[in-house]
Parts: structure tokens; sequence; C-alpha cells
């Protein structure tokens, strides 16, 4: 996802393993607990909420789309610019992330003999858990809201469009048509890739830049 997490675990053994070659000071711990701490430290809040800004891009569109009764009464049209996510770690036995992802939309709705333009601050709380699995894999689960989880502010330069916001129900109907976006975004190959990690794959690859951080380069290394 974004920065590879194999990079954040390069940065993190170059910033506290390397120093102290001879583990002097250091706490012996088992197994089980060095993979809690990796986990809980490779991914923390900070990386994750700049991975996540990083998979989903600038911006997102998709339309247009039927809407109304029976999909046929109007087409909506959208196009939305992400704002940078925040979130908040949730406690628990899996590693789980309460995220914000705000989101600045236009959505344009072409009735059989006008179209209106709505501008919307969306707020689309996302959940995000770290599973694992044998022998070596992470995946990210994304979980989206329901629709009356979706914070919306709409708003509209014509009367029209305010009178017809609040007949039709414009604003449950845009949430679902957000939500249907989100979830094909969410489901195309590129961010089932980033939320699938192998790790022994990954650090196969990664393994010249983690040998750089502590093997000798020359023969002034292998001084003292």
């Amino acid at each position: 996802m974004g920065e590879s997490v194999v990079e954040g675990v390069v940065e993190d053994v170059g910033e506290d393993a390397v120093g102290d070659a001879a583990g002097a000071g250091s706490v012996p711990t088992s197994y089980e607990q060095f993979g809690v701490n990796w986990i809980h430290r490779v991914l923390h809040k900070e990386r994750i909420l700049r991975t996540v800004d990083e998979v989903l891009g600038d911006q997102i569109a998709l339309g247009p789309i039927g809407a109304g009764p029976g999909r046929a009464f109007a087409s909506v049209s959208f196009v939305g610019t992400y704002r940078p996510t925040t979130g908040e770690l949730v406690p628990g036995e899996l590693l789980t992330y309460a995220i914000d992802l705000p989101i600045s939309v236009v959505f344009d709705l072409e009735l059989p003999l006008d179209k209106l333009t709505f501008n919307a601050e969306v707020v689309v709380p996302l959940v995000l858990v770290v599973h694992t699995e044998a022998p070596l894999k992470l995946r990210l689960e994304l979980r989206t809201p329901a629709e009356d989880q979706i914070g919306l502010e709409l708003k509209t330069d014509t009367r029209r469009g305010a009178v017809l916001r609040k007949v039709a129900g414009l604003d449950a109907e845009l949430r679902r048509f957000l939500l249907r976006v989100l979830d094909t975004e969410l489901a195309k190959a590129y961010v089932r890739k980033a939320t699938y990690l192998d790790m022994e794959e990954l650090i196969d690859e990664a393994w010249p830049a983690f040998t750089a951080q502590f093997l000798p380069r020359g023969p002034e290394d292998r001084r003292g």
C-alpha cells in the first residue's frame, strides 16, 4: 500500500536495531511477543494513514449511473477529490484503526429537462483491520460504513436544486451512490494488491536493502 511496508521495516531497522550491534541493554522477548510488537510498530497509525492516502490517489470518479425510481428518473455523475485521512487506533485483539476519509465532491444530476450540480463535503468512516495469515502474510481489511454513517453536507446554488433535494430525498440517494462508488473502487485489483502482503516474498526482494544497513562495505568497516 503506497509506501512499502518493507520500506518501513528497513527504516525501523536502520533507526532502532543497527546502532547497538552487541545488543547491550536489550530485553529478551518471546517470538510471539516479537511478532505482536513488529506488527504494531511497523503498521503504526501515521504509516497506515499515509499509505491509505497514497493508495487512493487524488480523485475518484464514476457515472453517469441511473438514480431515482427504477433508476430511470435521472442519472448521477460523481467527481470526488480526496483530502488527507485522519484516524485513531481502536483497542482490541486485532490491530484496528478507525479512519475518516474526507472527500470534496461534485455531483451532476441529469434530469429529463435540466441538469443540476451539487457540491458536498463528505466524510466516510472506514475501519481498517490487520489480519495475519500463514505462513507470513498480512491482509489489511477495509470495511465501508452503512449509508447513514456517511457525513454529507450538500449545497446547491439553484432554488430548483434546493427544492428537489428536499422532495426527492436527494441526500440519501447521494449517500447510496457514494457508497457504491467506494465499494467499486475498493474492489479493484490495485487495492487488493496493496492490502494483501506476502511478507516473505517482500522481504526476499528487499533483502539487499536490509543487509546494506549492517554488512561491512569495505576493509575499513572490519576494523575495531
